[in-house]
Formats: structure tokens, sequence, C-alpha cells
């Protein structure tokens, strides 16, 4: 019984963390998968595949190797001079992730709540400065089960909205829109869409099985939460694509797709999808500030109130572009970090401590 407790507190802490702004919303579903029709199916089950692998895997190491720095995770992977590229360029996309926090909340507010999209990115940007300065990891860590709770409304709103007439239709609908698309290819998409997730998701999954001691519980923990994380994508896969002709120009469909089935439930999915824009732009702000800071508390105070600031004025970019232009490149690069990976696992393991079964 212990081990199913760890194993859903590990699942639940991955799918938390990596479920920000862009698939909460529907728009990074709307982009890598929605967008090529049915075949989105395919790229789904191909991004199910990674990310159950790279979670149990990422988190298996993190247990195994003890590192202190996850530029120690990344040099294990990839090498030396790579690995340092690649602990480098994680955080920075850490900071656009940041901004894409920014940008989906103004874009949250204005769609459901009627305010301007810069007040609602405002007020995001000054909850986030104040709960990272003072340092707030116990409200964060409360309000992290906001994850596991947008996938359960996202299997409610995706499947309460699949029709089947609309579905069946909705393969000529794609192609008449001529959607903006994340990649060339469906399959491309599966790989981008993971490979971009794991370049934040690293450092985090390894420091999370860093401070377990059961090998088993550690990758059935990432089994599981990437296979969890992909259930939530496919239930607004086919609530998207259901209402494709509705809801293809919208910032935020998941918002209309809740309304469609209740107002109340499009205000309850509104508040929730705010919580986790705003515990996974806190954690991305620390993550940063706190590398650069280097234990230095007045540096720390500093970095964070430029980034803010920085996010601030990042996010005032139309949040579907940001994703659009950025997520895509990152993706491509990262997946030279998954072929180190794979590399390093199936290749060239190395000799890493042992730990219980």
């Amino acid at each position: 019984m212990n081990n199913i407790i760890k194993i859903i507190i590990l699942a639940g802490a991955f799918v938390s963390f990596i479920l920000g702004a862009g698939t909460a919303t529907g728009q990074e579903i709307l982009q890598f998968f929605v967008s090529f029709g049915y075949y989105g199916i395919g790229g789904i089950a191909i991004a199910a595949i990674i990310h159950m692998w790279f979670g149990a895997y990422t988190m298996d190491i993190g247990l195994r190797l003890k590192a202190t720095d996850s530029k120690d995770v990344f040099v294990y992977f990839c090498g030396k001079y790579v690995g340092t590229f690649f602990y480098w360029f994680s955080q920075l996309f850490i900071l656009v992730i940041f901004v894409v926090m920014i940008s989906g909340a103004g874009a949250t507010v204005s769609e459901h709540f009627g305010l301007g999209v810069v007040a609602g990115r405002a007020l995001m940007a000054i909850l986030v400065l104040i709960t990272a300065l003072l340092r707030l990891e116990t409200m964060i860590k409360i309000l992290g089960i906001a994850g596991p709770i947008i996938v359960v409304f996202a299997i409610v709103v995706g499947g309460g909205n699949f029709d089947a007439a609309g579905f069946s239709q909705a393969g000529a609908l794609v192609q008449e829109l001529n959607l903006s698309t994340a990649t060339s290819h469906w399959w491309q998409s599966g790989f981008v869409y993971s490979s971009f997730v794991l370049l934040v998701a690293v450092p985090f999954l390894a420091n999370l099985g860093k401070g377990e001691t059961n090998r088993k519980a550690v990758i059935l923990g990432g089994i599981v939460g990437g296979f969890i994380m992909l259930l939530g994508v496919f239930a607004i896969y086919i609530g998207i694509l259901s209402n494709i002709d509705q809801v293809h120009a919208k910032d935020i469909p998941t918002l209309f797709l809740a309304n469609q089935i209740n107002p109340a439930i499009a205000l309850v999915f509104s508040i929730i999808l705010l919580i986790a824009i705003y515990t996974t732009a806190v954690g991305m702000l620390w993550i940063v500030s706190t590398q650069f800071a280097k234990g230095n508390t007045t540096r720390y105070r500093i970095i964070t109130v430029v980034l803010t600031i920085v996010g601030f004025f990042g996010g005032l970019l139309p949040f579907a572009k940001i994703i659009d232009l950025v997520y895509p490149i990152v993706g491509y690069i990262g997946l030279i970090l998954m072929a180190c990976m794979l590399y390093r696992q199936f290749f060239n393991p190395g000799q890493i401590g042992k730990t219980n079964n």
C-alpha cells in the first residue's frame, strides 16, 4: 500500500510540474495534434510513450546518481560540453515558459472574466513575485494538487464535448481552416511535443527521484505520470476536434469547451487553471533566480524582480503566437537531448550507484 501511495504522489508531482498553461488551455494540443486532424491521435500515442519513458528513466537516474546539481544530470546524459550547453539552454527555456505562463494568465482572465489581458498579466506577475520573494514553498506545495485536478477536468471537459457527428466531419474542416501547425508532419509532433517538455522536466524529475529509495516505485511513478498526462491531452484533443469550427480561433479552447457543458464548470476550471499557471510560474521563476543567485539573498531578490519585469513585458505578446514561435524550435533542439538519453540508457549506461529494488 505504501508503494502505491508513493507511486501516486510521484505521478501527481510529475503531472503538476509539466502541466502548464499551454497544455491546460488546449493551445499546445490545438497546434501540435488537432491541426493534423485524425492523424493527431498517432502523434499523441508517440508522445505518451516518450513521456512515460523519460519520466521513469530520469527519476531512476536521479535516484541512482544522487546529483547535487542538475548540471551533473545533463552532463551524465550528454557529456561535459553538450551537457553543459543543455543545462544553460534549459535555464533559458524555463524563463521563456515563465513568460508563457504570464501571457496565459492574461488570456485566461480576458476570455473568461472579461478583464483586459494586461490586467490579468499584471495581477499574475505581482502574485508570483510576492510568492517568490517571500519563498512561500508550503503554499505552492498545497496548490500543486491543481495539476492532477486539471487532468480530471480535462477528461470531463474534453469527453463531455465529444460529438460523433462533429468528430466525423472534423477531418475536412481542419483542412479548410488551414490551422497553424507546430511541425510539418503529425509524427514529428509527438517527438517535438515531448522533447520541449523534456528540457524543463529533466532537472525536476531527477531531483524528485533523488529523494527516493525504492527504484520500482520511482520507475512506476514516472510511467503512471506520463500516461495520466497524455490521457488528459487525448481527452482535450477529441473535445476540440469535435468542435473545431467554433474553437479554432480561441486562445483558451478548454474554457470554451467547459462553458459548453456548464458556466459553473467553466468558472471552476478557470480558477484551477489560474492556480496551475501560478504554481508553474513561481516554480520556473524560483529555478532560474536560485540558479543565478548562488545562495546570495540580495542577488536573488534583484534577479527575481528583474525576471518578473521581463516576464510581464514578454507576456504582452499574444499567448498563441508565443507557443507557435518558440515551442517547436525548442522542441527540435530537445530532440538532441532525447537522442543522448537513449544512447546513454541502451548503449553506454556507465557506472552509477546501486539501490533497493
